[in-house]
């Protein structure tokens, strides 16, 4: 195993999983006075998982035949259904995008909700881990996601792959490059905090405020 990679080794240990859940449930997000908070309600699961023996963190390539955010990378989630915990809601949507059973699905719990794009809907993220992940767990929902997305986490943590970008109405956040991909706004920012979370911070030494990259013009409004 290379040096670099030890310090990757045990992140999904009974101490990494405590660590990481003790750190999101105090993460505040910032909120001016005059911010109006959302009254609608989404989760979205983090899976972490094992690929090729690498910790990694699955993410889904919404599909082109969507009407909104088609093409973006996200988490497996969506809007709360009547009556739903956060967690129901992120199991259910990660089910039917992907075909990820929540019996292959390790809950670790989740802390504060995010507000997405234009505040209209607060998004709950829900940590979990899928232990002996293989892409034969997977089942595609075309409709909804062209690819499923397996990101090492060593990708994200390296400075070479963070960048950050000022949105029209002056937000900066963080982007993350992965393969031939962009991981951008909520979703980037969600990582974001997830990687602070979990990781040490000589492990994520969070420079993506050090470079900025723009993104293509429709997807900066």
């Amino acid at each position: 195993m290379p040096t670099s990679m030890i310090g990757f080794h045990n992140l999904f240990s009974l101490a990494s999983r405590e660590r990481c859940m003790i750190n999101f449930k105090k993460f505040r997000v910032p909120f001016t006075k005059t911010t109006k908070v959302p009254s609608g309600s989404a989760a979205v699961l983090i899976p972490m998982c094992r690929v090729n023996e690498q910790p990694t963190l699955l993410y889904t390539v919404r599909s082109t035949k969507l009407n909104s955010h088609s093409g973006q990378i996200s988490f497996p989630g969506g809007k709360t259904d009547e009556g739903e915990t956060p967690v129901e809601t992120a199991l259910r949507e990660t089910r039917e995008e992907i075909g990820l059973s929540s019996s292959k699905i390790d809950i670790w719990g989740y802390g504060p909700s995010f507000p997405g794009k234009d505040f209209k809907v607060m998004i709950t993220p829900i940590i979990a881990y899928v232990p002996d992940f293989t892409v034969d767990d997977l089942k595609i929902n075309e409709e909804e996601v062209s690819e499923v997305l397996a990101v090492p986490i060593h990708i994200l943590c390296d400075p070479s792959n963070q960048y950050h970008t000022q949105f029209r109405n002056g937000f900066v956040l963080p982007v993350f490059l992965a393969e031939n991909y962009k991981i951008w706004g909520i979703t980037a920012y969600i990582t974001h905090v997830f990687l602070t979370c979990l990781l040490p911070k000589h492990m994520y030494r969070n420079e993506w405020m050090k470079k900025r990259i723009t993104l293509d013009e429709d997807w900066e409004q």
